[in-house]
């Protein structure tokens, strides 16, 4: 069967053997990363809302997980930001439904301010977000965000989620030698 929302399983580093789901559509992002492997965002939003079907997505999951493929997660993430998605919560409820498989949000860490965001990401095993520059001026040329996105309140927003997740929360930082790894930045 050809998937239209799920990717893989890949053998990942970090997760051990994942299976992606992705809940945007391509490039549905609100950062322009220079270093996204999927290359540029040619129009960056902050704009949640449905971007896929949520019931075929469940559906392609249980045809999957049909087929007894060995899982270590199921893993959000995909062709952008995965918590742009405002029915992630309710995907993640459907899939702890049908498997006891960990699930793994692999985010920019932009929309965790947002308290649906982080009510949603509550109910995840693993949250990693990542966390590329504190400055301004390094955030606006290495992540090259949308206009509404702000360096300070994704920082207090990643901030305000560890306080209360339960779950692991492991911080991913992209360093790129000449751009973040001044040691004001480091620091």
């Amino acid at each position: 069967m050809n998937y239209e929302y799920l990717f893989g399983p890949v053998p990942s580093r970090r997760l051990g053997v994942s299976l992606g789901v992705d809940l945007v559509q391509k490039k549905t992002c609100n950062l322009d990363c220079v270093y996204c492997e999927c290359g540029r965002t040619e129009k960056t939003t902050c704009e949640r809302k449905s971007y896929v079907n949520k019931e075929k997505v469940i559906a392609e999951l249980k045809h999957f997980l049909s087929e007894g493929s060995y899982l270590d997660f199921i893993t959000f993430s995909g062709w952008g930001e995965p918590t742009l998605n405002s029915d992630i919560g309710e995907i993640i409820d459907e899939i702890k439904k049908i498997t006891d498989i960990k699930i793994a949000v692999i985010t920019n860490g932009t929309t965790l301010w947002d308290n649906k965001v982080r009510e949603a990401l509550l109910k995840a095993d693993v949250v990693m977000p990542s966390l590329d520059a504190v400055s301004n001026e390094i955030f606006q040329k290495m992540n090259r965000p949308d206009k509404e996105v702000d360096i300070t309140k994704v920082i207090d927003g990643i901030v305000e989620f560890s306080t209360f997740y339960k779950g692991e929360l492991k911080l991913e930082i992209f360093v790129i030698d000449g751009i973040n790894n001044s040691s004001d930045e480091i620091a």
